[in-house]
């Protein structure tokens, strides 16, 4: 007796409420669903259903075997969707979280490249500094600057990732280069304010010591961008991600300081939430941003 169309003939009955919506459900009559279920009950040698003319009940045996069947055909559900991937086009919407500072660098040119490799996938993107609950927020995928503290997902490392406190040689002229962290305490830092700790800057000395410096400063952001900005145009001092601040780095318009105290190397990395089947549209994408970015 092959049992699986009867254990998902047993999870339509409990997930529907009655034969009738399971019926409908499987496209099949009310009497071959109720004929299933004495079957599959006969060849269990238990009751797993408690008829009633208004409604069914489970057995006590039949809640047992119910959390079983629904994960049963939840694992036959993915195992028929997992060869999808390797037929089909990453389509319908992509919801993606990322940070202002990427979206002001690395972001928009692979945004458009991935778009034109797969033109029928629309994509959605909040731009943010926060980290967002996924689940809570449908987020599919963010894009994240440090360690990932939430196991109920993934993280993928799509590139390594500094921080480097920057000011514009101008600056640097005029008020003299910092050789200490707690030397900043002199100099007007510009602060980010989604930071963990905003106003204490972490930094590493040779030996991997952490010291903590309080700061302060004439302007506080949620924008990197707009802190880089008034950095270039000396008004202070402020750390950057190596990607944003790269550019400008190249270009003379800023220097970095405190070299050898920089905070620890971390990664930017793609995060999605766990799961057995990783969905096209964010195995695509997230493959295409390790490609992308690789070098």
């Amino acid at each position: 007796m092959s049992v699986l169309p009867y254990f998902e003939t047993f999870a339509a009955v409990v997930g529907e409420g009655s034969f009738t919506a399971a019926a409908e459900a499987l496209g099949v009559s009310k009497s071959v669903v109720s004929k299933q279920v004495s079957h599959l009950e006969k060849h269990l040698g238990v009751q797993l259903l408690q008829r009633t003319t208004r409604r069914l009940h489970l057995t006590q045996a039949g809640e047992v075997f119910a959390s079983y069947t629904q994960r049963i055909m939840s694992d036959v559900r993915e195992a028929e969707q997992s060869v999808l991937p390797l037929q089909n086009e990453p389509q319908g919407r992509l919801r993606i979280s990322a940070p202002e500072s990427l979206a002001v660098s690395l972001l928009p040119e692979a945004l458009l490249r991935f778009q034109q490799r797969f033109p029928k996938l629309e994509m959605e993107v909040h731009i943010t500094g926060r980290f967002v609950d996924l689940v809570e927020e449908g987020i599919d995928v963010a894009l994240r600057v440090g360690e990932l503290e939430d196991s109920s997902l993934v993280a993928r490392l799509l590139i390594p990732c500094s921080f480097h406190a920057c000011a514009s040689p101008e600056y640097l002229k005029k008020y003299g280069s910092p050789e200490h962290p707690d030397e900043l305490r002199n100099h007007n830092c510009l602060i980010y304010s989604q930071g963990p700790q905003s106003e204490s800057w972490l930094f590493n000395d040779r030996n991997g010591k952490k010291i903590h410096t309080r700061v302060e400063g004439n302007l506080r952001s949620d924008t990197g961008n707009l802190l880089m900005s008034a950095g270039i145009n000396g008004n202070g001092i402020f750390i950057g991600p190596t990607y944003m601040v790269a550019s400008a780095l190249k270009e003379g318009k800023l220097k970095t300081v405190l070299d050898d105290f920089s905070p620890a190397t971390t990664g930017l990395y793609a995060v999605y939430p766990y799961s057995k089947l990783v969905s096209t549209k964010v195995r695509a994408f997230v493959d295409y941003l390790v490609e992308a970015w690789g070098d």
